[in-house]
């Protein structure tokens, strides 16, 4: 690890669905999610171990999971906290914009990626 000496604190990592493993009173200044991001139709899974599915499903406006995060992360974050996480240009930017406004949430994008016909960005959230 070329950065380790410059490490302070501890990291947490954490399994499960969204803010399963939170506890109540828990917060946290960073929290990186990395959602399910693609529109994906009924007939467009592609199913077996279900493993491509879970990392990809976006549900049918891409936005599936990451509408679960938006409406949930304040319940996490300290008050000077940030949330990192992907966001496809192949989804519903406008739905994607009004569930931020619902939730009262800033955001930025930090960094920009195209992948053939995507644009891959990373979109940091904070109140």
């Amino acid at each position: 690890m070329h950065n380790h000496q410059l490490l302070k604190g501890t990291i947490d990592s954490r399994y499960g669905d969204i803010f399963s493993t939170i506890k109540k009173d828990e917060r946290f200044d960073v929290v990186i999610f990395n959602p399910p991001y693609l529109p994906t139709l009924r007939h467009e899974r592609i199913g077996g171990s279900g493993w491509f599915d879970l990392a990809t499903d976006g549900g049918v406006d891409g936005l599936a999971v990451t509408k679960r995060f938006i409406e949930g992360v304040h319940k996490v974050l300290s008050k000077n906290g940030r949330a990192y996480f992907v966001f496809s240009t192949l989804a519903n930017r406008d739905r994607f914009t009004t569930y931020l406004t619902e939730a009262k949430l800033k955001s930025e994008i930090v960094s920009s990626r195209r992948f053939d016909d995507e644009l891959i960005d990373v979109y940091q959230i904070y109140f």
